[in-house]
């Protein structure tokens, strides 16, 4: 298999890079504004509506976001606009029957204005209606940072200057709704106007929409089970220590910028592999897995070092991640990383799409019960403990599985285009 010439690599990484700068760098500002403008507490209220909704935007995405992008590449150019069509009429069923179970269980476990709740649960769940990951498989950087990321960032920019005059959470919310909504329409935009030569049919049935969801079913469970380990601990920690909430979500939001920093790396890495070809790609995935432990335990350890100074530095000094939280959460990065560079760079060029979906399920069904059994006993920090022992067991799982399959394949085969 031919390389892609090494400036296209480059120019394609940059445009990836560059949206997910811009949206960690805008998303990690705004947390001081809306700490000291609208208190921790309530700061901590819409983490909790955020991490809420990623469980239900999976509902909403139903795997699209998860294999979309893979799908998206397979297909014949011209056919691409009607298949995200169709996904997005599915989609836009989905958050209509979604938004209000995410309302009722946001009023259930916040304490946030139920107008506001209400608002918020749209305006976080439109982006799993987005167009995302249709540009990610379009190899089109550039169209997913003007069309996506940038609306999207937007909104939190416009969202920090309206509360500094009108200082409500209900304002926030409604700048990322409006703004969410304008990410969405230009995406669909965007996505429906690229390269087609075949008339796009709409069909609005739900029987129809419905029926497309059927093929989304291994995508959705392997996204599903991911998002109950790294979004339900916040509602954990909401049941068994309230008090904890916004040191929890504070160490869970730079955690995720940590993680989100790593993707560029990532996505390098899963390209890399199967460029090697046939002959010579399992030589890459021994390098990686071999080295992936070490690079995970460096990152967790400086995650855990820096998450108590960082804490303060973005909370203005309102928030304070001790190190009874932070070492946690080092543990939890640390296996997170490795989970991410054996799974999804190693295990699924070896074929093994099924162990990945395995793991992240043995890790939900472990971490669930043991969040809240530790959480009960040592609060907000037993809560991050039970998450990493969980994490620490996807990991190792995918990290055996690999090293099984390389011990009985001569050549590990290159994955075939999904279909």
């Amino acid at each position: 298999m031919a390389s892609k010439p090494v400036p296209a690599l480059l120019r394609r990484f940059g445009g990836f890079a560059t949206s997910l700068v811009f949206s960690t760098v805008i998303n990690l500002l705004a947390i001081p504004f809306v700490i000291s403008t609208l208190g921790g507490d309530v700061w901590a209220e819409l983490a909790l509506a955020q991490s809420t909704a990623a469980i239900f935007g999976i509902l909403v995405a139903f795997g699209w976001g998860t294999v979309g992008a893979a799908m998206v590449a397979s297909l014949p150019p011209s056919e691409r606009p009607q298949m995200f069509l169709d996904s997005l009429i599915s989609r836009v069923y989905l958050l209509i029957f979604a938004a209000p179970l995410m309302y009722g269980v946001v009023l259930m476990l916040g304490q946030i204005d139920p107008t506001a709740a209400a608002l918020a649960s749209l305006a976080y769940l439109l982006p799993f209606v987005g167009a995302s990951w249709y540009f990610i498989g379009q190899a089109e950087p550039w169209k997913l940072l003007l069309f996506d990321v940038l609306p999207q960032g937007l909104g939190t920019i416009t969202g920090v200057v309206l509360i500094q005059f009108f200082p409500t959470p209900f304002v926030f919310v409604l700048s990322l709704f409006v703004f969410n909504v304008l990410a969405v329409v230009l995406g669909a935009a965007g996505a429906l106007r690229s390269n087609h030569q075949m008339p796009l049919a709409v069909d609005l049935r739900l029987p129809a929409a419905m029926s497309r969801l059927r093929d989304q079913k291994y995508g959705v469970i392997a996204a599903g089970t991911g998002s109950l380990n790294s979004n339900l601990p916040m509602i954990a920690v909401k049941v068994v220590a309230a008090a904890a909430l916004p040191q929890y979500a504070l160490a869970d939001k730079l955690f995720r910028f940590a993680l989100a920093g790593f993707g560029p790396v990532l996505q390098v890495i899963q390209g890399w592999i199967p460029e090697a070809g046939r002959e010579r790609s399992h030589h890459r995935i021994r390098m990686v897995a071999r080295v992936a432990p070490a690079v995970g335990l460096l990152g967790g350890v400086v995650l855990a070092v820096l998450t108590p100074w960082a804490s303060s530095l973005f909370s203005r000094g309102e928030i304070v991640v001790d190190f009874a939280l932070s070492i946690p959460f080092g543990l939890i990065f640390a296996s997170v990383l490795v989970a991410q560079i054996v799974g999804l760079a190693c295990l699924i060029p070896l074929g093994k799409g099924e162990a990945l979906a395995k793991s992240t399920a043995i890790g939900a069904a472990l971490n669930i019960p043991l969040m809240f059994a530790m959480g009960t006993f040592l609060g907000a920090p037993g809560v991050a403990w039970a998450v990493g022992i969980a994490e620490v067991v996807v990991a190792g799982y995918q990290i055996l599985v690999v090293r099984d399959s390389l011990r009985h394949l001569g050549h590990p085969p290159v994955p075939a285009p999904l279909r």
